[in-house]
This record gives C-alpha cells, sequence and structure tokens, in this order.
C-alpha cells in the first residue's frame, strides 16, 4: 500500500501530473488506476458530459479555450464542509469564473453547506450523484469519508474533485482533482521567520494555538514550524514529528510553554491568550504561532486588553487575509503569509474546464505561498480573499494564476494519501 503519511514534508519538485476525465458511462465501466496520477488519452467517442475526447500532449490552458469542445450546460455539485469564511472565498470566486466566463456561463452550481459532520459530507454527495451532476467539488470534513465519498462518485462515473484539505484515495480510485496548499510548507515560512525574532536569538518560549489539536491542516503547520527550527539545529526536545504529535513541551532552544487549540476562529483564540498571560504572566513566552487571521484578531484582542503591546512579541500567522496586510504595516503582527482560497478555488475551476473538455490537465496542485512582513508588505503584490476585488486583479493580469506554470505551482501530489 502506497501511503503518503504526515511526515513527508514538502510538495517536492516532480513530473507534471497530468490527467483526463473520460464521460460518466465510460468511467462507471472501467475503474480508474488509484495512484497513477498520469492518464492515458481521453476516449474518443463522443458525450454529453464531455464533448468528445482532446490531445494529451500538453496541459490545458489556464482559461478554456484549446480544444473547441462544447461544455455548456453542466451541472456542478459543490460542497463546503462549515459556513466558513475561507470556504466562502473560495466558492465566490468559483462561482464569479464560471459566470465570467462564455463556455461555462450556463452551468448551473448546486451548493450545499454542512456543519462540520462526516454524515452531512456523505449525504451532500449521495444526493448530488442522485442529481446526476457532471462534477463533484468537496471541501473535505475528514480524509476517511472522503475515501467513501471518491468510490461512491467513481461507481457512478463522476469526476471528483477535493479542495482546501488533502484527501484519502481509495485503493483503485480515481481523484480528478485536486487543489490545497501545503500547509506544512506554510509553517516551515513561520518558522524560519521565528528564528530571526530578537536578532536573530529567535523565538524560546511559544505558545502554540492550533486551529483544532491533531487536525491535519493544524497538525500539518506546526509540523513544519518545528521542522524549521530542527533543520537550523535547535533543541526542540525530540524529532520534530515527535513534538508535534506527542505535543510536548520542547528543548532547550524552543520550549513549547502550551499548545491549545483556537477552533479557527477569534473568541476561543482570544481566550487561550488571555488564560496564557494569567498562567504565565507577560515575561512567560516570547511568541505566538496562531495558525489564521481569525485567531491572530483574538490573540492581538486578548495582549491589547491585558495592556501588552502585541509588537514586544513574535506573532505569526497564515491565512495573509487583507486585515493582516494592516497588522503587519503597523508592527501588531510581526509576520503572515498570504495563503488565500481565492487563487486555490481558482486553480480547481481550471482543473474542472479541462475534465469537461475532455483534455490533460494537471491534476494535483499547491498554489504558491507567499510569506511577508514590515520589511516586504508593502512591496508584494498579496492577493485578496475579496471574491470582487480577486477578479479584478486577476483580469488586469496582476499575478500569475496559470495552472500550467510549474514554478508557480508545484505538484500536491505528496500531500494527497493513495491507498
Amino acid at each position: 500500500m502506497k501511503k503518503k503519511v504526515l511526515s513527508v514534508m514538502m510538495c517536492a519538485a516532480m513530473v507534471l501530473a497530468l490527467g483526463a476525465c473520460g464521460n460518466k458511462q465510460e468511467e462507471a465501466a472501467a475503474p480508474a488506476d488509484g495512484g497513477n496520477d498520469v492518464s492515458t488519452a481521453p476516449a474518443e467517442t463522443e458525450s454529453d458530459a464531455q464533448g468528445g475526447g482532446a490531445s494529451t500532449s500538453e496541459p490545458a490552458a489556464s482559461d478554456s479555450g484549446s480544444s473547441g469542445a462544447d461544455i455548456s450546460g453542466k451541472t456542478i455539485g459543490y460542497y463546503k464542509d462549515a459556513a466558513d469564511d475561507y470556504y466562502k472565498a473560495g466558492y465566490e470566486v468559483f462561482e464569479k469564473l464560471v459566470a465570467q466566463n462564455e463556455e461555462t456561463s450556463s452551468w448551473e452550481i448546486i451548493d450545499k453547506v454542512g456543519q462540520g459532520t462526516s454524515s452531512e459530507q456523505l449525504a451532500a454527495v449521495e444526493d448530488f450523484i442522485t442529481a446526476g451532476v457532471d462534477a463533484i467539488i468537496v471541501v473535505q470534513n475528514s480524509p476517511e469519508i472522503t475515501a467513501e465519498c471518491i468510490t461512491k462518485a467513481n461507481d457512478a462515473g463522476i469526476p471528483y474533485f477535493s479542495l482546501t484539505h488533502a484527501p484519502s484515495v481509495p485503493a483503485g480510485g480515481d481523484l480528478a482533482g485536486y487543489a490545497g496548499y501545503d500547509f506544512v510548507e506554510a509553517g516551515v515560512l513561520g518558522g524560519e521567520d521565528a528564528l530571526t525574532w530578537n536578532d536573530g536569538k529567535g523565538v524560546t518560549k511559544l505558545v502554540m494555538v492550533e486551529g483544532k489539536l491533531g487536525q491535519g491542516t493544524a497538525a500539518a503547520q506546526s509540523l513544519g514550524f518545528l521542522k524549521a527550527y530542527e533543520d537550523a539545529g535547535k533543541d526542540i526536545g525530540g524529532t520534530y514529528e515527535d513534538v508535534a504529535i506527542n505535543k510536548t513541551k520542547g528543548g532547550a532552544d524552543l520550549e513549547i510553554v502550551q499548545w491549545a487549540s483556537g477552533d479557527w476562529m477569534a473568541d476561543p483564540a482570544k481566550k487561550v491568550v488571555a488564560d496564557a498571560i494569567t498562567a504565565f504572566g507577560a515575561d512567560g513566552f516570547d511568541g505566538l504561532y496562531v495558525q489564521n487571521d481569525e485567531m491572530m484578531d483574538g490573540a492581538i484582542q486578548a495582549l491589547e486588553e491585558a495592556g501588552l503591546n502585541p509588537g514586544d512579541y513574535w506573532l505569526g500567522s497564515s491565512n495573509g487575509k487583507e486585515k493582516s496586510w494592516a497588522w503587519v504595516e503597523e508592527g501588531k503582527e510581526t509576520m503572515d503569509v498570504n495563503q488565500t482560497p481565492t487563487l486555490e478555488a481558482d486553480l480547481l475551476y481550471q482543473q474542472v474546464v479541462a475534465c469537461m473538455k475532455g483534455e490533460t490537465y494537471r491534476k494535483y496542485v499547491c498554489p504558491s505561498l507567499l510569506p511577508f512582513n514590515a520589511g516586504n508588505v508593502k512591496d508584494l503584490t498579496l492577493i485578496p480573499y475579496d471574491a470582487e476585488k480577486y477578479i479584478e486583479m486577476r483580469n488586469n493580469g496582476e499575478f500569475n494564476f496559470d495552472i500550467t506554470d510549474e514554478g508557480t505551482f508545484k505538484s500536491a501530489e505528496e500531500i494527497i494519501t493513495f491507498n
């Protein structure tokens, strides 16, 4: 069994991952070769689902228009695990791209939002299958339930795409596409910045505020942060995997004074930081790694309400929302990573369009991460969460969104679990 585990740290540079979708009936009749991300040429038989075959000699262009296949009138099932701002921003960009492209403007999107349970994800996918959609997109609850969902979609011959969270692909199953960030890399970027704090002495007493303790994306960020310290030769009390997984207290060069969950939201994180101030005192820590901007909002509030200056501490996060740009400029936050669901959803849109056309395309991609701090925040082109602004900047060519650019968007194959 081929299994990608958390110890795989980075989406390594690798062979361009290409895939092509067959139509519903063909997919159902011939199970896909799970784990092999280079497919053979699409069938030449015409079908309503795909509009015919396409050359596999090169990947599809970032904006559709190369094959001439008629992809009008498609129905897309789109499921989000929760009413989360991150998931919503991605959906809004996908929706706007569908609407602005003449080839996809007739598409119908069936939008479903869960409340964070695996049973809701499974029920939504089953509803999409019953409705006979042409493709399914899921921001998953868990890799385990996704494996079951992929099997059901494969059996129905419907392409299944995952967004944001790395899925688990069952043996013999086919994942039509995935776009999601390398959260380990995001953590590494945070850890590397923390090492420069205090004139290069680095953060030595850290409060680690995970999104949810042990959750895949949260655990990955912690792994990455600790990996940066280990790679720098710092004593963290064990290997970065052991410390991150077992939530130990660290070592001589980095003491983790508290592991806590902020549930990805401001109020729980605010309480975590307020409790840390009470328990350890203002000098009991010199850094906080707060894994998203909503939690960072709460952390900054807690420090300020305790009469402390956020600028006296290393504060690192990942999301890079517009409000974090201002925090960094004002000195309230030390660093952040521009990691936007808007770009993520754009790459997925390009995959879905290519799939519907029967073209080859990069099936598994990591959007690019862009760290920023007070020294560079005004010089960088940061990508917004706001969907309207994203589309405006995209249409003006202010940043690269071309999925075929391997230099900007690396393979995500190594962060997906293939069983």
